[in-house]
């Protein structure tokens, strides 16, 4: 299905978030520009996937939980606007297939929260497996975001009235090095990487909403490589 409703969606809502929010971006310089990639953010708000959106330099696609594509019509315009249904209670060949062929064979930039649902107090919560492994599958770069902010923004009718304090810090895109993954299980190595992607996130954010990964060093999960915003675009 074509992403026809991105646009006038996104035009709509970016102008509302003027209107009513003061958001502070730093870091926009890191946003690759060509290329798939995997945008990485915490998720903290019913309205973070068009928060995030609105920063995109391409309109890019999203997986959503399959309770919000009950409903035929909300189904079509959810897909309409670039997201798919994924089953968050195991893993999901179906939706995994989909935004594989997004990403790989039409280049599309796909954002994916890596905690895998919405964190109720704020803090981070434990990363889940599921971004690291298809960034290892596939070769993919991740480029992590931290946000803040959008915690008073769950019911979805305040995308008409988003006023909220929202900063959006935007990390530099990395890569995993495979060459650091050669001599430990597939297993530990998707561990490592969830963790050095939770890790970035976090040192992006406030101490206090920083959560599971308050007490942990990135230096010692450090299994990727970052890489020039400009060298990004893989064929």
């Amino acid at each position: 299905m074509k992403q026809w409703l991105f646009k006038p969606c996104n035009f709509g809502f970016k102008k509302t978030l003027n209107w009513f929010s003061n958001l502070e971006i730093d870091g926009l310089e890191n946003m690759p520009i060509d290329g798939p990639y995997i945008v990485a953010p915490n998720h903290i708000s019913n309205l973070d996937p068009p928060i995030i959106a609105s920063v995109m330099p391409r309109p890019p696609v999203f997986l959503a939980k399959k309770e919000l594509f009950t409903f035929p019509l909300l189904s079509f315009l959810l897909r309409s606007y670039g997201a798919f249904p994924i089953d968050r209670s195991g893993r999901d060949n179906k939706a995994i297939k989909w935004v594989k062929n997004k990403l790989i064979n039409e280049k599309k930039i796909a954002i994916m929260f890596p905690e895998g649902t919405r964190s109720k107090t704020g803090g981070l919560i434990k990363g889940q497996p599921g971004v690291s492994k298809l960034a290892i599958d596939c070769n993919l770069p991740i480029v992590p975001i931290a946000l803040s902010g959008t915690e008073n923004l769950q019911n979805p009718i305040k995308v008409l009235k988003p006023s909220a304090e929202i900063r959006l810090n935007i990390g530099k895109p990395f890569i995993v090095d495979k060459e650091k993954l050669k001599n430990i299980s597939s297993r530990s190595g998707i561990f490592s990487v969830t963790k050095e992607i939770m890790l970035r996130i976090s040192r992006m954010l406030p101490k206090e909403k920083q959560g599971y990964y308050k007490e942990l060093s990135l230096e010692e999960f450090t299994v990727t490589v970052e890489i020039n915003r400009e060298k990004i675009n893989y064929e």
